[in-house]
C-alpha cells in the first residue's frame, strides 16, 4: 500500500469517528430535553442514521458500489444523494433565517408583544421566564413603551399564559397600565392577530417589538407580514437543553407556514 493510500485510510477514519463522536453528542442532547416529540424524534433519527453510516461505512460503501452497477440502483443512489444535499441544504438555510430573524432590531415607539409558552400550574416554564426577563429588560429600558402579553390557557395551567406573565412582570415592577392581556390564543397565528386587534382598540403603535425565543422570531417575522403588521425581534434566550429539540422543530415549522398558510 502506497503512502497516498495510507493517508487516506487515514483520513477517512478521523473523519469517521469525528461523525460518530458529534453523532452521539446531538443524539444526547436531544435526549436531555426530555421530550418524546416531532423535534426530538427527528433529531435522534437524522443522527442516528449518521452515527450508523459512520460505523458501518465500509459495508455501505460496498452495497452502493454493488447496486449501482445495475440502472436502478445508481439512479437511486444518486437520487438518495442528492436529496441529502438538499435537506442539509435547507437545514443550513433554516438556521440562517432565524438568526437573521433574531438580529431584526425593532423601531423605537414599538408596541411589545410578548408571546407565550407554557405555563407550569401557576408558575412560568423556564423557557417562559426568559421571555419574560428579556420583555421587563426591554420595557425597563423604554418607560413609554406599552406590552401585549399574549397567551391563552392551556392543558396543565391553571390560569392563563397571558394571566402568568402578567401576574410575574408587574411583580418585577412593570405599571398594570403599561399591559394588556390577550388569553385567548392558542399559536403563534392567533397570538399575532388577537394581540392586532388590542393593538388597535387601544390605539397603540402598530409596530411591534416582538419578545420570543431567537429561533422564533423569524416564523413570528412571517406571520406578522401576513397580517400588514411591521415587527422587529426582541429575541430571548432558550434553555441549552430545549435548544436542540426546539430548532430542529422550527426548521419543519418554517415551510409549513410558507405553503400551509400563504
Amino acid at each position: 500500500m502506497d503512502v497516498k493510500n495510507k493517508i487516506q485510510i487515514i483520513i477517512s477514519i478521523i473523519v469517521r469517528i469525528i461523525i460518530l463522536i458529534v453523532s452521539c453528542i446531538m443524539i444526547m442532547w436531544y435526549m436531555d430535553s426530555g421530550f418524546i416529540a416531532f423535534g426530538s424524534i427527528v433529531g435522534i433519527t437524522v443522527f442516528g442514521t449518521t452515527g450508523l453510516a459512520a460505523l458501518c461505512w465500509d459495508l455501505i460503501r460496498l452495497f452502493c458500489k454493488k447496486i449501482m452497477q445495475k440502472k436502478w440502483g445508481k439512479i437511486l443512489v444518486h437520487a438518495l444523494m442528492g436529496l441529502t444535499g438538499i435537506f442539509v441544504l435547507y437545514v443550513a438555510v433554516a438556521i440562517g433565517l432565524m438568526l437573521y430573524g433574531a438580529n431584526n432590531t425593532p423601531d423605537e415607539n414599538a408596541t411589545v408583544v410578548v408571546l407565550g409558552c407554557q405555563v407550569r400550574g401557576t408558575v412560568p416554564s423556564h423557557a417562559l421566564r426568559n421571555r419574560l426577563d428579556t420583555a421587563f429588560s426591554y420595557l425597563d429600558s423604554h418607560p413609554s413603551a406599552k406590552a401585549v402579553l399574549s397567551g391563552g390557557k392551556g392543558s396543565g395551567e391553571d390560569i392563563s399564559e397571558a394571566q402568568c406573565m402578567y401576574n410575574y412582570l408587574t411583580k418585577k415592577g412593570i405599571s398594570p397600565d403599561r399591559l394588556f392581556m390577550e388569553d385567548r390564543s392558542t399559536t403563534t397565528n392567533e397570538n399575532i392577530r388577537f394581540s392586532k386587534e388590542i393593538i388597535e382598540n387601544n390605539g397603540l403603535s402598530q409596530d411591534l417589538a416582538v419578545v420570543t425565543d431567537w429561533y422564533h422570531e423569524f416564523r413570528a417575522s412571517m406571520i406578522c407580514r401576513r397580517n400588514n403588521i411591521s415587527c422587529g425581534a426582541v429575541p430571548a434566550p432558550t434553555p441549552r437543553y430545549l435548544t436542540a429539540h426546539l430548532v430542529t422543530r422550527e426548521i419543519f415549522a418554517i415551510p409549513h407556514e410558507f405553503f400551509m398558510r400563504s
